[in-house]
């Protein structure tokens, strides 16, 4: 197996320097990737591995640099499969609570069906791992600075 470091920059890629992402190749040949950050695509297309091989991806967490790249990543997997075959394909994505809820917004707005399977596996954690003041954190659309005309 070879670990391949697509990225490991924190915030946002650089010229030289990507965000978040770790290729791990299995000896069969099969990619799995953790975190894809913005950018990675770019990194996979420099890299030797080969994006059609990525059968499973598992995003750490939530925050941007983690996963602002996976939309566009799902979308070029499914480029180019014959659609015959592709329905044979399946990916599976394993993350937090709330990346299934990412995933179907991303592609949903942006109106991207994927022509292959996709099984998300989202972790819960159990209620004695969340900090006491979980439920008063407010994740709604209130965002400093943003103007809504």
């Amino acid at each position: 197996m070879k670990i391949v470091f697509l990225g490991t920059a924190s915030c946002f890629p650089t010229p030289t320097r990507g965000v978040s992402c770790t290729a791990l190749q299995l000896d069969d040949g099969n990619v799995w990737l953790f975190d894809c950050g913005e950018g990675s695509q770019i990194q996979l297309q420099k890299s030797i591995i080969k994006p059609g091989k990525i059968t499973k991806i598992f995003i750490t967490h939530l925050h941007g640099d983690h996963l602002f790249g996976l939309p566009g990543l799902l979308c070029t997997l499914g480029n180019g499969l014959d659609p015959g075959k592709a329905k044979d394909i399946e990916i599976s994505l394993y993350g937090p609570h709330g990346i299934r809820k990412f995933v179907q917004t991303a592609l949903g707005l942006a109106r991207s069906p994927l022509v292959f399977r996709l099984s998300v596996f989202e972790l819960i954690p159990r209620d004695d791992m969340y900090p006491e003041d979980w439920k008063d954190w407010d994740i709604g659309h209130h965002l400093a600075g943003l103007k809504v005309v």
